[in-house]
């Protein structure tokens, strides 16, 4: 069963269920309207004397609430007094209010419902599970989508971008993965400084791309070409090379050789 067949039933569950609540609202307003009226012509062919007398009467709201909650009258307070005594206050052996204990139950039934939906027969997946598998999918729809990018540069002929939402991206990364070793300012650490004009293997754009994406072996300059794809690659290349000139404060002193830009 796929993604797309749980979530078509998941939603076919709901609407039901919403379904099922509209219409039951829908009957018990119906059902209030017409007992109104229905209260209204007997009203019309009482007399003054039972009107008086069903005007005595409680509403049928507060006959209601008073079913609801289990309320004594105050003439049969008395037996259910209890010896308690403080300071005066005394104490009723009043029980749980019957809608109270209505809910507890229904949240017993609804617990068992979900046990068995979750966890016996296993019919949805838990929260977790349908996590996954919603990454999973937008993992693959990921890959899917960058499978379809066609790309005008390689490593010889990659430019270096000036787009503000490209240096972005680059530089989220770079804070993320990079700055461990080279520092978020790229003054250098454990790696060199990227921000002045000696590099180790080479300081044109192709050979910064070149190695973010081969690595360098025997250091801890790994190949990311399998993490990220030739844009990612690019936009993290064109961040490095704005870090020339930066100069930040504390940067490591020169680590290579001095690459002179061609004419």
């Amino acid at each position: 069963m796929d993604n797309s067949t749980l979530f078509s039933q998941e939603m076919m569950i709901y609407i039901t269920f919403g379904l099922v609540i509209v219409v039951a609202l829908l009957v018990l307003v119906v059902a209030v309207y017409v007992l109104q009226l229905l209260k209204t012509f007997m009203r019309q062919g009482m007399s003054e004397e039972a009107l008086a007398a069903e005007s005595a009467k409680p509403s049928m709201f507060a006959s209601l609430w008073d079913k609801w909650n289990a309320l004594k009258p105050l003439e049969e307070e008395e037996a259910i007094l209890l010896d308690h005594d403080y300071d005066g206050i005394k104490e009723l052996d009043n029980h749980l209010p019957p809608w109270w204990k209505g809910l507890f139950y229904l949240t017993i039934v609804y617990g068992v419902i979900y046990i068995l939906i979750f966890h016996v027969f296993q019919s949805s997946p838990l929260q977790e599970e349908q996590y996954e598998m919603e990454m999973a999918e937008a993992a693959a729809l990921k890959a899917k989508n960058e499978a379809d990018l066609v790309f005008d540069f390689d490593e010889n002929t990659v430019t270096q971008s000036t787009d503000p939402t490209e240096l972005a991206d680059g530089q989220a990364f770079f804070e993320a993965q990079c700055a461990i070793c080279h520092k978020a300012d790229g003054g250098g650490l454990a790696g060199p400084n990227l921000t002045d004009e000696y590099w180790r293997n080479g300081g044109s754009v192709s050979d910064v791309y070149k190695v973010i994406k081969n690595g360098v072996q025997g250091t801890a300059m790994i190949p990311w070409e399998s993490q990220l794809n030739p844009i990612k690659l690019r936009n993290v290349t064109s961040y490095v090379m704005s870090l020339q000139g930066t100069n930040p404060p504390g940067a490591l002193g020169p680590d290579g050789e001095l690459y002179t830009p061609e004419n």
